[in-house]
């Protein structure tokens, strides 16, 4: 089992989630996740580092004008009390705070992409 870090295993547990059996390492391109799928991964940008807690959303990756593949969806908070029905409710009903939206460059993640999906 991975070495994940507190703050990824509270919210493991809060969703119910098994590390073990819910989360894998996919591939950093267009078949890592599917809408409503949650991701976690590093990533990397001049000022700050850190793991990165992320809801996809449609479409899940996307060509810039520059060139490079973005990752899309909403940033999630690291403190609160989800549940799985609780995340799926933001995701559908459309909930999520707009000034959550990102979008990363797949090129600048570090380490695995993780996806945390329940059987």
């Amino acid at each position: 089992m991975a070495n994940f870090s507190r703050q990824i295993l509270n919210f493991l547990k809060s969703i119910q989630a098994d590390p073990e059996d819910n989360v894998h390492i996919v591939p950093k391109g267009m078949s890592c996740a599917v809408p409503g799928d949650i991701l976690f991964f590093r990533y990397s940008l001049k000022r700050k580092r850190g793991m990165r807690l992320f809801l996809v959303t449609e479409p899940v990756v996307k060509e810039a004008r520059t060139g490079n593949i973005l990752l899309t969806g909403f940033k999630m908070p690291t403190q609160g009390n989800y549940t799985p029905d609780s995340i799926r409710s933001l995701y559908t009903n459309k909930e999520l705070p707009k000034e959550n939206y990102r979008t990363y460059i797949l090129s600048k993640i570090y380490g695995p992409l993780r996806r945390v999906r329940k059987k």
